[in-house]
């Protein structure tokens, strides 16, 4: 029996795998020590099963690289915190060099985070470390955890990796109204099309899209609802850009291998994207 994704908790085992995988090559975009820790034989099970799992490696990969090099312009301008919702199995406090008196506020559901938690146990993080436990549907919990971020006057980068897209519609508004409401300078997101998600995952992007709401928000409209509520692009960093100039060579290997897949749409926005508000908005 095949295995399969079966909750949006898998979906950070597949992540975790990538970066497992990612970290091994000697090409690789990343070097994250503690990814094979934390995928576990799940994890690298369910990356095996998508029918081009280099795509997914890679673009993981990319990703990862890419949101390391926003965070730390974020850091050098203005953001005195990180405050990462959705943290799921992201080891960026433990395997970055940060400032030790850095804060770094983690979300999640409290099962991906005892699980995380209780593997890397004996791993000292490179910052100041804290964890929250929140429903981000849940108004109450969202708004809770919120407020704690900016308390004491700290001006956190928000980051929420690889979630959004998971996201009923109405979670993303609000948390972009919220968001901005209480200040934060800076957001770091993703966003993939659905053309670049089919492209990686293949017919296993059936399985990712049975874990998201149903009235989940693709890509380009991501960045729509946010910019909405006032949020405008400080710097980003595409894929279709990026790729080429890191991994060139090994792209044409896996096309040589596997064929060539659908070139993306002109005009491609997917990547990843740093936010500030954008006060001629007001």
């Amino acid at each position: 029996m095949s295995i399969r994704i079966e909750h949006v908790s898998d979906t950070a085992l597949l992540v975790a795998a990538s970066r497992a995988l990612e970290s091994e090559r000697a090409d690789g975009l990343i070097r994250d020590p503690f990814a094979a820790r934390l995928a576990g034989d799940r994890g690298m099970a369910l990356l095996k099963s998508v029918p081009i799992p280099q795509w997914v490696e890679l673009g993981i990969g990319l990703r990862t690289r890419l949101l390391d090099e926003l965070l730390a312009i974020a850091l050098q301008n203005g953001a005195d915190s990180v405050f990462s919702l959705g943290a799921g199995l992201d080891a960026r406090p433990w395997r970055l060099k940060l400032a030790g008196d850095l804060q770094w506020t983690e979300v999640d559901f409290p099962e991906i985070l005892d699980y995380k938690y209780s593997l890397l146990e004996g791993a000292a993080p490179h910052c100041y470390l804290e964890r929250r436990s929140a429903d981000l549907n849940n108004e109450s919990e969202r708004r809770r955890v919120i407020a704690d971020a900016i308390s004491g006057g700290r001006h956190p980068v928000l980051i929420s990796e690889g979630l959004l897209m998971y996201l009923p519609a109405e979670t993303v508004r609000a948390l972009a109204v919220e968001a901005r409401q209480a200040g934060f300078p800076y957001w770091l997101l993703d966003t993939s099309s659905p053309g670049l998600l089919r492209r990686a995952h293949g017919d296993a992007l059936e399985q990712i899209n049975r874990v998201r709401a149903e009235s989940h928000v693709e890509g380009p409209q991501i960045r729509q609802v946010i910019e909405l509520q006032g949020w405008k692009p400080f710097e980003r960093r595409l894929f279709v850009e990026e790729a080429p100039k890191l991994a060139h060579e090994r792209i044409l290997k896996i096309i040589e291998a596997e064929g060539r897949p659908a070139e993306p749409p002109e005009n491609d926005g997917s990547g990843v994207w740093l936010y500030c508000p954008d006060f001629e908005a007001e």
